[in-house]
């Protein structure tokens, strides 16, 4: 029998070979940052978050009623999103959560997506992780067909940093989103690439006009997990999921069925899921700001810059100073400044002084409980402001400039 379109683009796909996790591809060419900033941005994008996605796994039960519950308890962490598979997709709808689709033959997403394009409740379909060049034509023609079905939400195919195949990635699949990994805590994993991966993807994600969503590792303590979050944020991630990403559990018998106490079922949130939670509730304030922002430029402070870092260009209308820290330069569609600092340390809290050229020039720092905006109060050194904020271990701040 002649396969279908559909079958045929699976057949596409698995011709290609995965390559074993922790070997590296044969023919990768080191990595190289592009050569200056700020990089120009693409026209207009095809495709836009409309708030910083985080992505989690939620370990659903037998039972409509209990799913529900489920998906209401994940909302009330923080959490805005979970992996999940299509019969999972009316209880999160019903509480207002989205869901990143997957399944064992997406080619049964495939077929639902006609029907989904105008679901609020979808956030994206899952088609593959950690492939190579081998396998990009063919996401390439799975991109279109699912694109065809469904123009409103992106596909999502992970790319391994390590690799370094990510720039081809993006000329021939021409994804709607860029979405790859770097577990820069593991000693293995290159850590020394850290702010290299995140420039070089930076500059694909503004070239192409293309989103950046990122993966982390999530078996590290919580100030790490705040360093994992924020210093992307700073580069201009606008989406986030893990590994491992089982964060939300439910007491369960061996064949899934909720355990009641007290005639309600037990639900539960993993160390890791509770420190990207805290994160995720001040994304609530932020994040609709940052998903309308261009990173321009990122700025670092350390003495001896990491790979990839840059300092800031002498004459530039701000500086910072101290001794971890790194700054995202941003701006929005209607030309407002922006900016980002970080303390990308995780040891201990350190302060961060910004000096503004411009005397005429303000900061205002958003509440991340409140999503209000409030002056930061400046010093005064000749011609310059001087503004002085201390960051936990890990933590960032978004501000915005005001003033000519």
């Amino acid at each position: 029998m002649r396969p279908t379109r559909h079958a045929a683009l699976l057949l596409v796909l698995a011709a290609a070979p995965a390559v074993p996790a922790g070997q590296a591809p044969s023919a990768a060419p080191p990595p190289r940052a592009s050569d200056g900033l700020p990089v120009a941005p693409a026209p207009r994008p095809r495709y836009q978050f409309t708030e910083v996605v985080v992505v989690v796994y939620a370990d659903f039960p037998n039972g409509r009623e209990h799913q529900e519950a489920l998906a209401r308890f994940v909302v009330d962490q923080g959490f805005n999103c979970v992996e999940a598979e299509l019969d999972k997709l009316d209880a999160c709808r019903k509480a207002g959560l989205k869901v990143r689709l997957g399944s064992i033959d997406f080619n049964n997403l495939l077929r639902a997506a006609p029907g989904l394009r105008d679901d609020p409740a979808v956030f994206a379909y899952f088609v593959s992780d950690r492939r190579t060049r081998g396998a990009f034509p063919g996401f390439a023609q799975v991109a279109r067909a699912f694109e065809a079905a469904d123009p409103n939400h992106p596909t999502l195919f992970i790319n391994r940093a390590e690799y370094n195949q990510f720039p081809e990635f993006v000329d021939v699949v021409k994804p709607m989103v860029l979405d790859y990994y770097h577990y820069h805590w593991w000693h293995k994993n290159h850590p020394e690439r850290y702010y290299l991966y995140l420039r070089m993807f930076r500059d694909l994600s503004v070239r192409h006009n293309i989103p950046q969503m990122r993966c982390l590792g999530s078996n590290n303590p919580p100030e790490r997990i705040r360093q994992s979050m924020y210093v992307p944020l700073a580069y201009g991630v606008q989406a986030f999921h893990f590994w491992p990403p089982w964060f939300v559990g439910c007491k369960m018998d061996k064949d899934r069925n909720a355990v009641l106490e007290g005639g309600k079922p037990v639900f539960s949130v993993s160390d890791a899921g509770r420190a990207v939670a805290e994160v995720c509730r001040e994304l609530k304030a932020t994040g609709p700001v940052l998903v309308g922002l261009t990173n321009e430029a990122v700025y670092h402070t350390d003495a001896t810059l990491p790979m990839g870092a840059e300092r800031v260009p002498a004459g530039h209308w701000f500086r910072p100073e101290g001794e971890t820290f790194l700054v995202g330069q941003f701006r929005d569609a209607k030309g407002g400044r922006f900016l980002m600092p970080v303390n990308h340390g995780v040891d201990k809290a350190r302060e961060l002084t910004l000096r503004l050229a411009d005397g005429a020039a303000g900061l205002e720092r958003m509440d991340r409980k409140t999503a209000k905006w409030s002056a930061v109060e400046p010093e005064r050194a000749g011609k310059d402001r001087v503004f002085r904020l201390t960051l936990a271990p890990g933590d960032g701040e978004l501000l915005r400039v005001t003033g000519p």
